[in-house]
């Protein structure tokens, strides 16, 4: 019960740290007048994956020690991605997401299946090696630069451009980064404790605990984004995410010590990322009607579909 309530802490302080630092960051970054898309990919992506990059980071480290922690980083870093497509988009959804402007459907379907093709590629052989988990940065390296070089301006934003310097964004950035860094610790931790406790596997536990805690975020933003008009922010945040999710993610972690990949996540997790994915696209670009109540309604029997099998499966 303990372990349970100090999961639950952690989580609930990764979301914390996330919100304050999303604050923080958006404050200081109101003086650009980006598309709202363009500013979910860019900016939130990264804010609201923080939490997954610091799992991951902290793991990895613990790994060099001599505990196996891969399952944590690769379960959190995937589930978190199927989270995100699958729950996020399915709950916010239900509210309903526009469709994107097509022009951008080959650009973002290149780095969304690529990503999920090239994470599969370096674990076929059950491991990403630092070299590929270097590459893997790379390429999420590259993804960044092509949206900052192409990223469009909104001329209906509402942010204005200021020259004036404010000290609070920067303490709430702080905070944020803090608050994250000590949550990431507490969540690595107690999830290893917890999974013990239940007969889970790390990495069960990871996918569908970490996994649905780290995308609270996501969800958050969504919501918020929704009500106010900006569904293009929260979905850009979300197609941003999972690119980090699939690419630094894991890549980060691999530098640090090479990831063990369970040979479930090759045979349940990335084949059901990759659906969920062309299904966002599809939804997204190519229908035109984006994520309203029936598609919504899919992309959650998926995740609860996953969730049973991660639960009742192999690996569990």
């Amino acid at each position: 019960m303990t372990e349970f309530l100090l999961l639950t802490l952690g989580m609930a302080g990764l979301w914390l740290g996330s919100e304050a630092l999303i604050r923080g960051a958006t404050a200081l970054t109101d003086r650009y007048l980006l598309s709202d898309a363009a500013f979910g990919m860019l900016v939130l992506a990264v804010g609201t994956d923080l939490p997954e990059i610091f799992i991951a980071v902290d793991a990895s480290i613990r790994s060099l020690n001599g505990e196996n922690l891969s399952g944590i980083v690769i379960g959190s870093a995937v589930g978190s991605s199927i989270g995100q497509f699958g729950l996020v988009f399915g709950v916010a959804g239900l509210i309903g997401f526009e469709a994107m402007r097509r022009r951008f459907l080959a650009r973002n379907a290149f780095f969304l299946l690529g990503s999920i093709a090239a994470l599969f590629a370096f674990s076929y052989n059950g491991q990403v090696t630092r070299w590929e988990g270097a590459i893997l940065v790379f390429f999420y390296a590259a993804y960044f630069l092509v949206l900052f070089l192409r990223r469009t301006r909104s001329p209906d934003a509402e942010a204005k451009p200021t020259s004036e310097w404010s000290l609070r964004p920067w303490i709430m950035l702080t905070a944020g980064l803090v608050l994250l860094l000590l949550a990431a610790e507490l969540t690595v931790a107690s999830a290893i404790g917890f999974a013990k406790l239940v007969g889970l596997s790390n990495v069960a536990v990871s996918a569908i605990i970490i996994g649905m805690g780290s995308s609270l975020p996501e969800l958050s933003v969504s919501f918020s984004a929704l009500l106010n008009n900006r569904g293009k922010m929260s979905a850009g945040n979300l197609l941003g995410s999972n690119v980090l999710d699939t690419l630094l993610v894991p890549g980060l972690a691999a530098v640090i010590s090479p990831l063990a990949v369970p040979g479930e996540v090759l045979s349940i997790d990335l084949p059901l990322l990759l659906l969920v994915t062309v299904l966002i696209i599809f939804f997204l670009y190519v229908s035109r009607r984006g994520v309203r109540k029936p598609e919504a309604i899919t992309l959650l029997g998926i995740y609860l579909g996953y969730v049973f099998v991660r639960l009742m499966g192999p690996g569990a």
